[in-house]
């Protein structure tokens, strides 16, 4: 009977505690678990801390009481290789009632709408379809895409894969309604700042693809591609490339920091000295990092030579679709690409054809 009073005294206790607290509180029972140990963890992006543990006894109770995250966050109960993850968004008091076997893909979860959503979600995994679990998590963004259930529909997975894929756009809207979202909202949180980026990312490299692409294209095939640059000579002038519109072009872009350099330089002087006369001129682009050098090194070149700067150069860069240094192009005197080279010897021979 003692003994009796003693563990109803320490339930009252234990639970008054859980109530109390100003901490969230995750209490309930593990059935089939006597002797274990269980742990309440926290599962940060990085890695999983271990904030509390107990031993589990014959009726598998336990309550912990855990300090309260700034931002929503992810939690889980763990007992050897078996875990429930749990979403906490507030000061909540969750409650579990399982057995060890059924821990990871229990519904038996009160006070917690986010962690109830995630188990429905690992629930659906086991039991329907790519599609048909795609719907349902689909459904969890669309309807309150700054929740935590949202973000872990956004990475659910089902047979060890993740359901979407960032790099396909359809998929990307969920990506992207919860990054924008989570920005809004949490803009400081640290899942904010990697899931915004990691769409940030992906956007901005297929936008560079797509550009890089079209500019081939259009390079390649316009009759009349003629892009203009303009940028400033060793003396600070702004010289254009238009400007040399109606005389045969040699457009190069190279920088004194190439090895070959110097025999480069060489190579184009020769060109020059041969076709000037005939009405061939030189625009040289460099993308040397150290202006100083770079004005050394141009200071008696007799042709246009300008310096696509940090803020210039990837523009131009891509405007041209220049993928390495050197890169040559040839423009008749209509303004029109007639050839991309990376050697002379072809060049020598095209710009015959052209003056």
């Amino acid at each position: 009977m003692i003994r009796k009073y003693l563990f109803v005294a320490t339930l009252a206790i234990v639970l008054v505690g859980c109530q109390s607290s100003p901490q969230f509180s995750v209490s309930g029972s593990i059935a089939n678990a006597d002797g274990q140990l269980l742990y309440i963890e926290h599962t940060g992006l990085m890695r999983t801390t271990v904030l509390d543990s107990c031993v589990l006894d014959e009726k598998g109770d336990f309550c912990f009481e855990v300090e309260s995250p700034q931002h929503p966050d992810f939690y889980r109960l763990r007992v050897g290789n078996k875990s429930l993850p749990l979403g906490i968004d507030s000061i909540e008091s969750v409650e579990v009632t399982t057995t060890l076997d059924s821990l990871a893909y229990t519904l038996a979860i009160e006070g917690s709408q986010t962690s109830l959503q995630m188990a429905e979600l690992r629930a659906k995994a086991r039991s329907v379809s790519r599609e048909e679990l795609k719907a349902e998590a689909k459904q969890v963004i669309v309807d309150n895409p700054r929740s935590l259930a949202a973000y872990y529909a956004v990475f659910l997975k089902q047979g060890g894969e993740y359901i979407w894929n960032i790099l396909n756009p359809s998929d990307r809207r969920m990506y992207q309604a919860v990054a924008t979202s989570f920005h809004i909202w949490m803009p400081e949180y640290e899942r904010t700042k990697v899931l915004y980026n990691q769409v940030l990312d992906v956007l901005q490299a297929e936008r560079a693809v797509k550009n890089q692409a079209a500019m081939r294209e259009f390079i390649d095939n316009a009759e009349n591609a003629f892009l203009d640059i303009t940028l400033p000579d060793e003396q600070g002038d702004l010289q254009s490339l238009s400007d040399l519109r109606g005389e045969v072009i040699v457009l190069d872009f190279s920088s004194s920091e190439m090895d070959q350099s110097v025999g480069y330089n060489f190579e184009l002087r020769e060109l020059y000295n041969k076709y000037h006369k005939r009405g061939m001129e030189i625009y040289s682009v460099s993308l040397d990092r150290n202006q100083l050098v770079w004005e050394q090194t141009v200071e008696y070149l007799p042709w246009v030579t300008v310096r696509a700067d940090q803020n210039t150069a990837a523009a131009i860069l891509m405007q041209y679709n220049v993928q390495g240094l050197p890169t040559l192009f040839l423009f008749d005197r209509k303004g029109n690409i007639q050839g991309r080279y990376s050697d002379f010897k072809q060049l020598d021979a095209d710009i015959r054809k052209y003056l």
